[in-house]
Formats: structure tokens, C-alpha cells, sequence
């Protein structure tokens, strides 16, 4: 079974906390995956991808992209105790090697989505 949710193209709150609820709690036998599309990004620039504490979930290290080409989209399974009362909070940052991270840009990234794969009963 492959559940699909939340699409969400900003960040909604003001500390760029991106957060997304499940369709229903998971089952024994699922996992969450979050897919993060990104768009144009500058050589050596990743999107870290953490929790809202800062526990990592994965970087988007695109490679191979042609200059002013979307670097398209990434998926990255979630630990089940990521999740807390049906909802996983994301933070995405831009690195970058001549400064601080910093949160991504609307064109930088352009949506975050969380499927639940598992199986069938």
C-alpha cells in the first residue's frame, strides 16, 4: 500500500519548521519516506534535511546537473520515533562552502512529501 501526503512548496512557520501529518498512524509493516524536490541549486550547495531537534534524515547532494537545471527530487526514509502524535517536523537548510547554512528559498526547494509504504494485510 503507498499512502501519499502533503505537499507543501514553503515552510509555514516563522522558524522554517516544515510540518507534515500522516494520513493515519503507522502500521506494523510501514515506513515513512519524505521526498524532497529541489530546484535550481548552485554547485556545492546541498539541502540537509534534520528533524525540528536536528536529528539528520538525509542530504540532497546533487551531482551531474547541467548549470540552471532543477537537480529534481530525493527520497529519504524516516525512523519511525521521527514522528510524534501522527506528525513529522522537518528542517531543511542550504549549505554552502562561503557561508552559513541557511533555510532554502521557494525556487531552491519546491515541495516536501511524505508517503507510507508498507503492506497489505
Amino acid at each position: 500500500m503507498l499512502a501519499v501526503l502533503a505537499f507543501l512548496a514553503r515552510p509555514a512557520a516563522a522558524d522554517d519548521v516544515v510540518t507534515i501529518a500522516l494520513p493515519q498512524a503507522l502500521r506494523p509493516g510501514e515506513t515513512a519516506f519524505v521526498q524532497v524536490t529541489v530546484g535550481v541549486i548552485v554547485r556545492g550547495q546541498e539541502v540537509e534535511v534534520t528533524t525540528a531537534d536536528g536529528r539528520p534524515i538525509g542530504t540532497v547532494s546533487p551531482f551531474g546537473i547541467r548549470s540552471g537545471g532543477e537537480a529534481g527530487t530525493y527520497t529519504m526514509p524516516v525512523p519511525t520515533d521521527a514522528i510524534r502524535d501522527g506528525r513529522l517536523s522537518l528542517r531543511l537548510l542550504i549549505t554552502q562552502a562561503n557561508g552559513p547554512p541557511r533555510p532554502p528559498t521557494v525556487d531552491e526547494v519546491k515541495g516536501v512529501t511524505l508517503s507510507v509504504v508498507g503492506t497489505r494485510p
